[in-house]
């Protein structure tokens, strides 16, 4: 049998890249202050990874959030360079591949269309900037990528609030076999004393921890809610929070495209206190799965808020959705008018150190709320005035609509709303009654 022949990369790891470069778990989680070095690091890991690995076609698929982000960042033409320097190694610009004499393929890529990865193989998987990634990426596209060739699975990032980084940093940290590095700018020695004390003038503390110090504590760059998220966690208003059923219960509802729909439920006390038991969040479905979920809680309902789009009639139908939900007993409802995005947020800000969540039921919009935030423009060096669309936005959206609702800007629902025969209707009709009278005594 021919020996292999050798190849030098032609690359000298900074001291902290080494371990993380040469590291074996078949699991590993990298915290890294940003301007470390981080996806350079990651790119010889796979270029060593691709031309290495013993199995036939060997491959290695590093992702970023975007697949826009390789040419736009000028990461694509870094790889390219390295690729130039690898004798035998051909880059593929159009395809954003890179394949290597021995067979090994590295494919750069973007977690933007999940779709595009299913059905395929890899040996090591690196998801790069992954507090940005879809959170169903990892269990339904990547492990089964990994299965068939006992895979590695790279995750790494800067931190952006207590997001999946933070929650696969944890479970690394606690997994036998598993490898997780927490490197902040003080163990890199990435930049210069000068470099920091300029990072530290021109940005907030809260940047400088996020960014420099890798906490997961300080809230996302951008947010609009992360200190008042952090300030109600602290104050032990993230716990167990109970229904009471002597309290009427409030809905607020934001119903998004291709039928992804977020639902709050609100108790208010006597005392003035908001306290969000429950919280559903789903996509695909119709608007009887919704009052469905609802119904099983048993929760006796005050009213229920809905965006001001609810009243836009379908072509098809030529009912709305309001009218729809009413077909299906969900009554009596609140239609707000239309009021601008930053009004809403005010309003959420200004009800948020008033509120109690639970944190099991809730956790889904916790984390909405923690996640949505402003995109930074960086030719202008501004914040862009409307906030980013992503997975945050469906339960930000509804608890706007809920801070707004609870208070002015909505008109009252319909005296007369379509006759129903619904036996869920008629039992809401009594609670109803005996809910603004409780509501009247609180």
């Amino acid at each position: 049998m021919p020996a292999r022949k050798q190849i030098v990369l032609p690359f000298a790891p900074r001291p902290w890249q080494a371990p993380l470069i040469d590291d074996k778990a078949p699991r590993i989680v990298a915290v890294v202050h940003r301007r470390a070095g981080k996806s350079t690091g990651l790119m010889w890991r796979g270029f060593k990874r691709a031309l290495t690995e013993k199995k036939p076609l060997p491959r290695v698929v590093h992702l970023l959030p975007f697949n826009v982000m390789w040419k736009r960042t000028g990461l694509w033409d870094q790889v390219a360079r390295a690729a130039d320097a690898i004798p035998g190694a051909e880059a593929m610009r159009s395809e954003l591949v890179v394949k290597f004499p021995n067979g090994g393929v590295y494919q750069c890529g973007g977690a933007d269309n999940p779709d595009a990865w299913r059905g395929g193989y890899a040996d090591e998987v690196i998801a790069d900037e992954f507090d940005d990634m879809p959170p169903a990426l990892v269990p339904l596209v990547i492990e089964p990528m990994l299965a068939d060739r006992a895979g590695v699975l790279v995750r790494s990032g800067t931190p952006k609030g207590r997001g999946i980084l933070q929650a696969a940093y944890d479970r690394a940290r606690t997994t036998p076999g598993y490898n997780s590095y927490l490197l902040d700018y003080t163990k890199t020695g990435a930049l210069s004393s000068e470099a920091i004390e300029t990072l530290r003038r021109e940005m907030t503390e809260e940047e400088f921890a996020q960014e420099l110090e890798c906490s997961f504590e300080a809230p996302n760059s951008g947010s609009y809610y992360g200190r008042l998220m952090n300030a109600a966690e602290a104050a032990g208003r993230i716990t167990h929070v109970p229904y009471d059923p002597r309290l009427p219960v409030w809905t607020s509802w934001d119903l998004g495209i291709d039928d992804s729909t977020a639902i709050w439920c609100l108790q208010i006390t006597g005392t003035g206190e908001w306290r969000l038991i429950d919280y559903i969040e789903d996509s695909g479905a119709g608007l009887d799965h919704y009052v469905e979920l609802l119904r099983e809680r048993g929760y006796r309902y005050h009213m229920h808020i809905l965006p001001h789009d609810a009243e836009v009639r379908d072509l098809g139908s030529g009912r709305s959705r309001r009218e729809t939900l009413h077909s299906m007993g969900l009554m009596p409802s609140r239609v707000l008018s239309a009021a601008s995005v930053a009004d809403g947020i005010n309003a959420v800000r200004m009800i948020l150190p008033s509120c109690w969540f639970d944190a099991e039921k809730c956790a889904l919009g916790i984390r909405a709320l923690r996640h949505y935030r402003r995109e930074w423009n960086e030719a202008a060096q501004t914040w862009r005035a409307q906030p980013v669309h992503d997975h945050a936005s469906h339960g930000a959206d509804s608890m706007r609509y809920l801070a707004i609702g609870v208070h002015a800007g909505a008109r009252q629902p319909e005296d007369k709303p379509a006759p129903v025969l619904d036996t869920w209707k008629v039992a809401g009709e009594r609670a109803n009654r005996s809910s603004v009278e409780a509501w009247r005594v609180a």
